[in-house]
């Protein structure tokens, strides 16, 4: 089976994101995202990893061909000890485990990572896995950086779930 790996923290998920999910869908016969984090990552206290699965999770209930997972990052301790390929061959090695005990992946599935992010394509490319990597072009150029500085004003550029929820907060 030919199968699409979007990972990101989706603090939140906003249409850049699914500009990415859209391009592996059409390409693949099954997309999983992941939804990686940590506690007192980017998405905190907003969006903690556990909301975040959630929302995302919901958004995609309805879609047969996506999948939605949580993946607790690496320790953020180990970035004072390795350089960005180390962590990234690490955490490829979690991401595929994690995958494969979830029985989402099989050793004869063909994986690609599709990402927009020009750096992680070239450390996802660089790992001893050597697993394809699809440098997406997004439609849309937006960034959960730019959302989060005024979320309230930026909810037309979330994925509907994470907007409603930020539509409730009081």
């Amino acid at each position: 089976m030919k199968i699409g790996l979007v990972f990101g923290t989706f603090a939140p998920m906003h249409l850049g994101h699914m500009d990415v999910i859209n391009i592996a869908k059409e390409e693949m016969d099954k997309v999983i995202v992941v939804c990686c984090g940590h506690e007192g990552d980017r998405g905190y206290p907003t969006f903690p990893l556990e909301l975040r699965y959630e929302l995302a999770t919901k958004e995609f209930a309805d879609d047969e061909k996506v999948f939605v997972t949580m993946l607790h990052d690496t320790d953020p301790e180990i970035k004072k000890h390795w350089n960005q390929q180390q962590i990234w061959n690490y955490w490829v090695d979690r991401m595929l485990l994690h995958l494969f005990q979830k029985e989402l992946i099989v050793a004869k599935d063909e994986l690609c990572f599709y990402t927009s992010e020009e750096d992680y394509s070239e450390l996802i490319s660089s790992t001893p896995q050597h697993i394809k990597v699809h440098l997406c072009q997004r439609n849309r150029p937006v960034s959960g950086t730019m959302i989060r500085e005024n979320l309230r004003a930026n909810t037309e550029l979330m994925i509907p779930s994470f907007a409603e929820y930020v539509r409730g907060i009081r």
